[in-house]
């Protein structure tokens, strides 16, 4: 019993700085983002369409001795590219802060844009604590919900034989009128409207046009789901006048967004062939068979035995046989 005292405090003493060298998963270390909001925003460039999103935090170790961390980056969708600061160490008894970069792009992967209304993402921050090259049970996890900015972008087609084009051309006789069908494409991430529309022609005074929408203004039109989901606004019709000359027109179509106020236009070339040429042509066409006619009928007649020689020949003869007979 007298060599059992000794030996328990032997151990005991021992015991109290083996303990104190490894940190203990119980005392609390915290972590957070910087900035506490909802929703944080990927701005999308307008031309690329590409964001990047860098993302503050914060660590908070409470304990006297370091902590080191390292850290694990998850979606629930999509897995946009990432750059987090890898493993890092915080000193006993400070707060620390880093940053988490998000890049990536708006479009899905057959190149049209997520619908900014209906997408959501989520990404998760776990932060992982590291003792002796392994992982503790003293982990942390925050997330972010994320969400696209808009973007705006209407553009206006001609539909010609089942096919659309923001450059069409046509071609009419004056005196005569044709119909294009025109076509209205939500190209941006959000919901939007035409407000209103505008027909303008240059060098073709005698060139008249009238439009007809499909219905109502405004009129809403919901984001492309493929390129060729556009949204039938209405039909064009163009009439040139009578006496309308040979000539090439232009005609612009534009429409005008409700979120954005600009408009958006397509050019429609149109050939105008004068009613004029076709007399002027028929008339050299009459012309050239009467000049063809007669000198055929000149050929012919000049063709035909000339009967004044022939008289001739025949009185010569006569005079001949008299003059013998005498």
């Amino acid at each position: 019993m007298r060599r059992l005292v000794p030996l328990i405090l032997v151990i005991s003493l021992f015991a109290i700085p083996v303990s104190s060298q490894v940190p203990s998963p119980d005392i609390q270390w915290t972590a957070d983002w910087e900035i506490d909001q909802d929703v944080a925003i990927m701005d999308l460039d307008s031309d690329t369409y590409r964001f990047e999103l860098s993302l503050e935090f914060w660590i908070n170790n409470n304990r006297a001795t370091p902590i080191e961390v390292d850290f694990e980056v998850s979606f629930e969708e999509i897995e946009f590219e990432v750059d987090e600061p890898g493993q890092v160490s915080i000193s006993g008894n400070s707060n620390e802060t880093f940053d988490l970069k998000i890049t990536g792009s708006g479009q899905s992967q057959d190149g049209m844009l997520y619908n900014a209304d209906e997408f959501t993402e989520t990404v998760t921050l776990q932060m992982i604590e590291m003792i002796g090259g392994q992982a503790a049970d003293s982990s942390r996890e925050i997330t972010q919900d994320l969400e696209f900015s808009q973007i705006f972008d209407m553009r206006v087609k001609y539909e010609m034989s089942g096919l659309t084009s923001e450059n069409a051309e046509f071609s009419i006789k004056a005196g005569t009128s044709k119909s294009i069908n025109v076509q209205v494409f939500n190209l941006g991430n959000t919901d939007d409207a035409i407000t209103k529309y505008s027909v303008s022609s240059s060098r073709c005074p005698l060139l008249d046009d009238s439009f007809e929408p499909a219905s109502s203004l405004p009129m809403p039109i919901n984001p492309a789901s493929s390129v060729d989901d556009g949204l039938f606004f209405g039909t064009l019709e163009v009439k040139a006048s009578a006496s309308h000359p040979t000539k090439e027109c232009k005609l612009e179509f534009s429409v005008y967004s409700e979120a954005t106020s600009y408009s958006s236009y397509a050019t429609l070339t149109i050939d105008v062939e004068a009613v004029e040429n076709e007399v002027a042509d028929d008339t050299d066409t009459n012309e050239g068979s009467d000049i063809t006619e007669t000198k055929e009928l000149e050929s012919e007649s000049t063709s035909l035995p000339a009967i004044s020689s022939i008289l001739c020949i025949f009185i010569t003869c006569i005079c001949a046989v008299i003059r013998r007979e005498k």
